[in-house]
């Protein structure tokens, strides 16, 4: 992860999980210690779970292709700042 970091200077973690306490956050908390980038997390929000096929859940919790281009562009947006 800390490689990866240092040779994009920016991170997104998809998870198809709660983002609290999943593997955005352990991303985010070995990177705060060791190689700070700007960072985006796509999960699931705290909010409660609904029903429907994989394709529609992954849109409903706003975790698909275009949800993804959009939190890449945020990153590099951010990274090109500093």
């Amino acid at each position: 992860i800390i490689n990866l970091a240092k040779e994009s200077g920016a991170i997104v973690s998809v998870e198809e999980h709660l983002i609290v306490g999943g593997l955005g956050s352990a991303v985010a908390e070995v990177l705060v210690q060791n190689h700070p980038v700007p960072m985006e997390l796509i999960g699931i929000h705290d909010q409660f779970g609904q029903s429907g096929t994989p394709e529609e859940l992954i849109e409903h919790y706003h975790m698909g292709v275009s949800y993804i281009e959009k939190a890449v562009e945020r990153v590099m947006g951010r990274k090109n700042q500093g």
